[in-house]
């Protein structure tokens, strides 16, 4: 069972991610970039919260009762990540995507880190 200060410290790194990332791509690419770089970042992050304001008051109920959690935290996830992908390309005119989906992906892999660590 995952507890709230392992959920906390898995955004937390999220956000470190999309940061460095982002700063990183200011260096190497430029204003344009890291912009790009950090709402890929920020969208994995902010869905993750999403997700986790959903799912964690189930976390002490029934095994029926978490997987209905689990099912209607992932439908907002997914909504909310659709949303905001549209949102950045209907609004951001010079979003770079290579950024933009290389921190999205890194964020989202720190799940998989935090697999082995957490």
């Amino acid at each position: 069972m995952v507890d709230i200060s392992s959920v906390r410290r898995i955004i937390l790194i999220q956000v470190a991610v999309a940061v460095t990332v982002a700063l990183l791509m200011l260096v190497i690419q430029g204003f344009t970039s890291a912009v790009s770089s950090f709402a890929g970042g920020a969208i994995g992050f902010l869905t993750s919260l999403i997700y986790a304001k959903k799912m964690l008051p189930a976390s002490g109920s029934d095994a029926k009762k978490i997987l209905h959690a689990h099912y209607g935290a992932e439908a907002y996830k997914l909504i909310f990540t659709i949303l905001l992908f549209s949102l950045v390309f209907t609004q951001y005119k010079e979003v770079h995507t290579l950024p933009l989906f290389a921190t999205y992906i890194a964020t989202l892999s720190v799940y998989w880190v935090a697999l082995i660590i957490v």
